[in-house]
């Protein structure tokens, strides 16, 4: 465990607090911690040695991760998960991804020519808790707004994402179980009906980029976009 902590406090904390997500936040004191230094330490190293490519290289790790975590439970004969592209529910929230995700999806709109509603981002930031850093804080009152800018503004008219090959990875690894009746929050509280899928192994990889990239996450994906038009 030393030697795992130690690597992780070099490349990945640097005099930062842990961060953790998902499952592993829920079992964190269930696990030994040899294991979660252990884990964490793979994910994040995986994720550094991708180097300019390591967005769309840890996409690509978590889609076929999460196909491979389903087919297995699918032999036990669980159902696989409600999403895909077009369900849409969970699309209506405050969504968080790293810097270099937004550049990507930026770049992608250019190409597409998709267009990004930079006036209902601003309108949605205004229902966002911030500190002095521009840093979220976990408040938000998202469910005051109208109905219309509830929605994430790449989510088109027939409830498909139109960035769906460059959607972030909590966009990704958060998979609802049966319906997706109960995917919207309220205000950021959970509803008490969803039930989701979690995969420890996802955790592991979305804490470990959250935490390589801490400066630029709590910005939230919104204020990421407009600084990429800024630039």
């Amino acid at each position: 465990m030393a030697e795992d902590k130690r690597w992780m406090e070099e490349h990945v904390l640097k005099g930062q607090d842990l961060l953790l997500y998902g499952r592993l936040l829920e079992e964190m004191d269930e696990l030994p911690p040899e294991e979660i230094w252990r884990e964490l330490r793979k994910a994040a190293e995986a994720y550094l040695a991708g180097g300019k490519d390591r967005t769309r290289l840890v996409h690509q790790r978590v889609d076929e991760l999460i196909e491979a975590l389903v087919a297995r439970d699918q032999r036990f004969g669980y159902p696989p998960p409600f999403c895909h592209c077009g369900c849409a529910n969970c699309c209506h929230e405050l969504v968080y991804c790293t810097d270099e995700e937004a550049s990507r999806i930026h770049e992608h709109c250019l190409q597409e020519g998709i267009p990004i509603d930079h006036a209902k981002l601003a309108r949605q930031l205004e229902h966002v808790e911030t500190d002095g850093h521009l840093d979220h804080t976990g408040g938000t009152t998202w469910n005051d707004q109208s109905e219309a800018d509830q929605s994430c503004i790449f989510l088109g008219e027939d409830r498909a994402c139109r960035v769906w090959s460059e959607r972030p990875l909590v966009c990704r690894v958060h998979l609802a179980e049966k319906t997706d009746q109960y995917c919207r929050p309220h205000n950021g509280v959970e509803n008490p009906e969803a039930l989701g899928i979690s995969y420890i192994e996802l955790s592991y990889i979305l804490s470990a980029v959250f935490m390589v990239h801490r400066d630029s996450v709590k910005k939230t994906m919104g204020r990421l976009l407009l600084l990429e038009r800024k630039d």
